[in-house]
Formats: structure tokens, C-alpha cells, sequence
């Protein structure tokens, strides 16, 4: 009686999974930056400039010749449903050339995060949440790998610097739920399976802020928003 009950659960759940995911809307659209990007310095290297450099590349705005903003986040507030993600989905994160790979990253609560250091050079992840660490790895070797899985408890935006290179810097992203993007090279981004409803869609950029937007999702098919940022 208890495995017929437990199979009947089951089925209840994945109908309910199925039917959410055949009437969820799509949101797509493109997030721009429609002045200059700001003229930022080069960022400078203090330590261990014998592999990495002198200089490196602010990375903070990364703008194709269409105004495509790269590495926005876009993301629904107060989402229709809140879940844990898949265990079995694995996040990684590098350290690569003495910056973070992807530099901004965003995730499921409940996935799996690893760091990895590809550089010949000590590295400490270090990630906050607000003021509290979250994770602090140490990453002697090459090719060291460690998990972050078990430490990420909560949603938010983590922080995440290096504590032997002051110049390092990332943003994970976590969510207590599936309904998010990181903008690509183009600044495109799409959101599927959305239940239908009316959300408030947001843009998070490192440092030209955030962007709201209320949208109205069908049970089917696409809504197309934008989003621009400036130096205003």
C-alpha cells in the first residue's frame, strides 16, 4: 500500500512538472547599453606579475558594437514557485590569467558550485553575502579543485574576491528558483517555463545597477522585453 502511494506521488509530480512546462510562457529580449561604456582603468597587477601580467583588462564593461551588454543578470522577483535546483547539475568557476571564469555566474540553490584553479599561483576563493563569508578555498596547485557546494545555504548575490590577488573579483548569482539568465556576448538572454501571471522582470549589472520592468506572461509563446542601461 505504501509503494502504491508513493508511486502514485510520483506521477502527481511529474503531470504537475509536465503540464507546468508544456502552458509555461518564454521571455527573451536583449539588455543594451545605449552610451559610451565608461572609460575604466586597467586594472593593475601587485603580485605575481611574472605570470600574470602587469595589466589586465577591466572586464566590468563588456559591450558589443550593438550596445549588447554582456554579463547582465535577468531574473524574475518574487517568482510564481520556489524550488531547490538539481544536485546532479554542475557549476564551475576558474580561476584563469588571474581572473574569475565566468565572471559573473548565476545558479540554483541546490546545485553543485566546484572552483577550479588553472593558474600556476596560490589562489583563495573568498565569497560574502552581504558581510558574512560564505566560502574561503585554498587553491595551491594547478588543476586543485574544490567543491563550494555544501557552504552555499542560501539565496543571494555572493561577492567573491581572491585573498592573494586584491584585484580579483566575481558575483555568483543564487537563486531560490529556475526562473534567471546571464546575458550572452550579444547581451541576449532567454527565460522559459514560466507559469503564467504578471512578474516583475529584472536587470542586475555589477556596476550600472538594476533595471524593473513589469511583464504579463501567457500560458504559451514568447514576450519580448529590453532593457537598456546609460551612464545616467
Amino acid at each position: 500500500m505504501k509503494a502504491q502511494f508513493v508511486t502514485l506521488v510520483s506521477i502527481a509530480v511529474l503531470l504537475a512538472a509536465t503540464v507546468a512546462a508544456v502552458h509555461g510562457g518564454t521571455i527573451v529580449g536583449e539588455v543594451k547599453f545605449t552610451d559610451a561604456p565608461p572609460k575604466l582603468a586597467v586594472v593593475k597587477v601587485t603580485k605575481d606579475q611574472d605570470y600574470c601580467g602587469e595589466t589586465l583588462p577591466n572586464d566590468t564593461y563588456l559591450v558589443d558594437p550593438n550596445g549588447g551588454l554582456k554579463n547582465a543578470v535577468v531574473f524574475i522577483e518574487a517568482a510564481p514557485l520556489t524550488t531547490t535546483g538539481d544536485p546532479q547539475k554542475l557549476n564551475v568557476i576558474e580561476n584563469n590569467g588571474c581572473r574569475y571564469v565566468p565572471r559573473i555566474h548565476a545558479m540554483q540553490r541546490g546545485e553543485r558550485l566546484r572552483i577550479r584553479n588553472n593558474d600556476p599561483k596560490l589562489h583563495i576563493p573568498h565569497s560574502y553575502l552581504q558581510e558574512k563569508t560564505v566560502f574561503m578555498l585554498s587553491l595551491p596547485f594547478k588543476n586543485t579543485i574544490l567543491e563550494a557546494t555544501q557552504k552555499i545555504r542560501e539565496a543571494g548575490i555572493l561577492k567573491l574576491v581572491c585573498d592573494t590577488h586584491a584585484w580579483m573579483l566575481g558575483f555568483i548569482h543564487v537563486f531560490d528558483h529556475p526562473f534567471f539568465a546571464v546575458t550572452d556576448d550579444k547581451g541576449a538572454f532567454s527565460l522559459s517555463n514560466i507559469p503564467p501571471g504578471t512578474y516583475l522582470l529584472k536587470a542586475w549589472h555589477e556596476d550600472a545597477g538594476v533595471r524593473t520592468q513589469e511583464i504579463t506572461v501567457a500560458e504559451s509563446g514568447e514576450v519580448r522585453v529590453n532593457f537598456e542601461f546609460s551612464n545616467k
